[in-house]
C-alpha cells in the first residue's frame, strides 16, 4: 500500500498542492515552521480520519478560512487505485468518503489504509501519562482488528453511561443502583475482550522490540513492554469473573467518588529497558531509540495482521539520534514501507552523509507552506545553498 498523489487545497499554513510520489522513501526538508509536518498530518488525516497533533480539527483550518479540503490516491498491493477525499467546514463539520462513496462512519476508515507515524510527541508514550501509552495501543489494535475497535467503541459508550450513572448515586443514593447493575455486564464483557486482545498485542511486540532495540543501539541492553491490566486477571476464561469481582469490591467506593475506578481504560504499560523503567531511568536518547524501535515493531506487526505494507511517517527523524542510528532506522523501514521523513534544512547534509539520498528517493523542500519537488540532489542543494 502505498499513497501516490496528495492534492492539499486548504490545511494550515499549506498553500494549495498536487504531489505525486515515490512507493519508497520521500524526503521533506525546510526550517521549522514551514509546513513540513503539516503535510504529513494530511497524509495521516487521510488514513486515520483525525489528526496525530491535535482533537481540535479547527486548528487545521487556515487563518481567516471556513474550511480544509485534503485527497489522497493510495495504490494498493494489486495496483488496484483508491481515493479518499475529507472536506471539513466549520458549519457543517466533517465529510469523508472513499472511492465515491461517503462514509457514514469515519471510524470504516480505520485500517484500510494502515499507516504508523513517528513524530515529536510521541515522546509521551515512552514519558508521559499512562493515557498516552493506552492511545497507542488503540491506535494500533484499531488498525489491525474491526473488532477490536467496535469493542472499544462499545466499552467508551457503556463507560461513558456507566459513569453518569454514578455521578447520580452520589446525590441520589441509591436509587440508580438497580440501573447500574444493568450496564455492568456489558461493561465487563467488553473490557474483558479489550484486555485479552491488549495483552496479545503486547506479546506479538516484544518479539520484535528486543532485536530491533539491539539493532539501533549496539548494546546488550534489552527492551520489552510489561502489561499491567487494571483487572486481576487469571487466565481469559476468568478474565470476565475476575472483573465482575473487583466491581463488587469497588461499588462503594465508585459510587462515593462518582467514577468507574476498574477496567482497562485504567491499564497502564511499562517500557522496560534490562528490567529498568524506561520513564523513570532513561535519557533522551534511550527515549527515541526505544520509540523507533517500538515503531519498527508495530509496522511489523501490523504487516503481519493485515498482509499490507503500512505507510511509515517519520518527523524530525534526528532529533536524538546521531547518524549512524538514523541510518538503521532507515534500513529498518525501506525494506518493505513508503516512508516519508522530514528533517531541517540542516539535516539535508546529514542524510546525504549517511547515503540516506542515495536510492533516488522523491526529494522536496518546504518554505512558507509552499512544496517544491527537487529533480535530483545537485539541484536541490543549489536551491537552497547547501554546500
Amino acid at each position: 500500500m502505498y499513497l501516490n498523489e496528495l492534492q492539499v487545497s486548504k490545511l494550515r499554513n499549506l498553500r494549495p498542492v498536487h504531489l505525486t510520489f515515490s512507493p519508497h522513501v520521500n524526503y521533506l526538508f525546510g526550517d521549522n515552521a514551514q509546513g513540513k509536518t503539516n503535510l504529513i498530518e494530511a497524509i495521516y488525516l487521510l488514513c486515520l480520519a483525525k489528526s496525530f497533533r491535535t482533537r481540535d480539527e479547527r486548528e487545521l483550518i487556515p487563518f481567516d478560512d471556513h474550511e480544509f479540503l485534503i485527497e489522497g490516491k493510495f495504490h494498493d498491493d494489486e495496483q488496484l487505485e483508491h481515493r479518499v477525499v475529507i472536506h471539513h467546514e466549520i458549519l457543517t463539520g466533517k465529510k469523508i468518503s472513499v472511492d465515491g462513496k461517503r462514509l457514514s462512519q469515519f471510524s470504516k476508515l480505520v485500517g484500510q489504509f494502515p499507516i504508523i507515524c513517528l513524530s515529536t510527541g510521541d515522546h509521551e508514550i515512552t514519558s508521559g501519562p499512562p493515557a498516552q501509552r493506552r492511545r497507542f495501543f488503540n491506535v494500533l489494535l484499531s488498525q489491525c482488528s474491526n473488532r477490536y475497535l467496535d469493542d472499544l467503541k462499545q466499552y467508551e459508550q457503556i463507560l461513558k453511561q456507566r459513569n453518569s450513572i454514578l455521578q447520580r448515586l452520589t446525590t441520589a443514593g441509591k436509587e440508580h443502583k438497580d440501573e447500574l447493575e444493568i450496564w455492568n455486564h456489558q461493561f465487563t464483557h467488553f473490557g474483558a475482550q479489550i484486555i485479552k486482545s491488549r495483552r496479545l498485542m503486547v506479546n506479538e511486540l516484544n518479539q520484535y522490540l528486543a532485536d530491533y532495540y539491539l539493532a539501533i543501539t549496539k548494546n546488550k541492553w534489552t527492551l520489552r513492554i510489561n502489561y499491567k491490566p487494571n483487572v486481576e486477571d487469571h487466565s481469559d476464561e476468568e478474565l470476565a469473573f475476575q472483573f465482575s469481582g473487583q466491581l463488587k469490591k469497588m461499588a462503594s467506593r465508585e459510587m462515593r467518588q462518582g467514577v468507574s475506578l476498574v477496567g482497562p481504560h485504567r491499564d497502564e504499560f511499562q517500557f522496560l529497558v534490562s528490567d529498568h523503567e524506561l520513564r523513570l531511568y532513561g535519557s533522551r536518547g534511550e527515549h527515541k531509540s526505544a520509540l523507533v524501535s517500538l515503531k519498527a515493531a508495530e509496522a511489523a506487526v501490523l504487516h503481519s495482521r493485515t498482509q499490507i505494507c503500512p505507510i511509515m511517517l517519520l518527523d524530525d527523524l534526528l532529533a536524538e539520534l546521531d547518524q549512524e542510528r538514523c541510518a538503521t532506522v532507515i534500513s529498518l523501514f525501506e525494506k518493505s514501507s513508503q516512508i516519508f521523513i522530514t528533517g531541517t534544512t540542516l539535516d539535508y547534509n546529514a542524510f546525504q552523509n549517511i547515503g540516506g539520498l542515495s536510492k533516488n528517493p522523491s526529494l522536496f523542500f518546504v518554505e512558507n507552506g509552499t512544496l517544491t519537488r527537487m529533480k535530483n540532489a545537485e539541484n536541490s542543494a543549489s536551491y537552497r545553498g547547501i554546500n
